[in-house]
């Protein structure tokens, strides 16, 4: 996890309990009622959208992107990679690659498609059909987050509304009218805290992870074929400087 994703989670869960415990108990605040409807409305309502496949990849992908990895993230350091594999490459032979330490997944993906014999066309088709992929995915995962932000404000305010018509059907009643407010104004809590402590910041993580890492992999390609054509180190440099001043689109055919 980044650390300004740490901080930001931090300091938006803490000051909301801190603010919610002066001056009462934060138990106040757990309405079970109030959970079901918004919680439950908002997984009904994201699985009605999106298929079950989909949505549960949108969460394997949140994890992959707030769990430390190992890859290699910095392009620069990229760049000095490619030109230690290619210095070896050219004095040893591509197998001397497989023996290198990688540490970027794609990247050991293309050197072992290269190291077993597979054509330059090929490993470049291969790898632009899973940069391609990754971006839709990413596409759809974002969107998954994007509409658990905005299902669970839309129930937070069914659940206002279904507190009010209890309490309004009640009113003769004067020990009910105040669980009743209790899900009207809490559901609305629970859905603004939903949405914007978690859904839409993490929508607009993946989107954001996701131009990243298709920039860091068109790179990768571009890398792998110039260690295929055995070019001058510094030649490559040149080739894939673009890509350090580049904002992450991408628009491959």
């Amino acid at each position: 996890m980044s650390f300004s994703t740490f901080i930001g989670l931090f300091l938006g869960v803490a000051i909301v309990l801190v603010a919610m415990s002066m001056g009462s108990s934060i138990l106040i605040f757990i309405n079970i009622p109030g959970l079901m409807i918004v919680i439950g409305g908002t997984i009904a309502a994201t699985m009605i959208r999106y298929s079950y496949h989909e949505a549960m990849h949108a969460v394997a992908m949140s994890f992959r992107i707030l769990m430390p990895s190992n890859d290699i993230k910095d392009k620069n350091e990229l760049i000095d990679l490619t030109e230690d594999l290619l210095r070896t490459s050219r004095s040893k032979g591509f197998l001397a690659l497989e023996n290198m330490e990688i540490n970027h997944e794609f990247y050991r993906r293309g050197i072992r498609m290269m190291v077993d014999g597979y054509s330059k066309d090929l490993i470049r088709q291969t790898l632009l059909e899973e940069n391609k992929l990754l971006v839709e995915r990413a596409e759809t995962s974002a969107g998954v987050f994007a509409s658990i932000g905005g299902a669970a404000p839309a129930f937070g305010m069914i659940g206002t509304l279904v507190g009010l018509i209890q309490m309004l059907s009640n009113l003769s009643d004067p020990a009910s009218i105040g669980p009743a407010m209790a899900v009207a104004m809490l559901t609305t809590l629970y859905g603004a805290m939903i949405a914007n402590l978690f859904a839409l910041p993490m929508a607009d993580k993946i989107t954001t992870w996701g131009q990243e890492e298709s920039l860091r992999q068109l790179m990768i390609v571009d890398a792998l074929e110039a260690i295929s054509q055995g070019q001058n180190p510094n030649i490559m440099r040149d080739m894939l400087s673009p890509y350090l001043e580049t904002k992450p689109l991408v628009d491959e055919a």
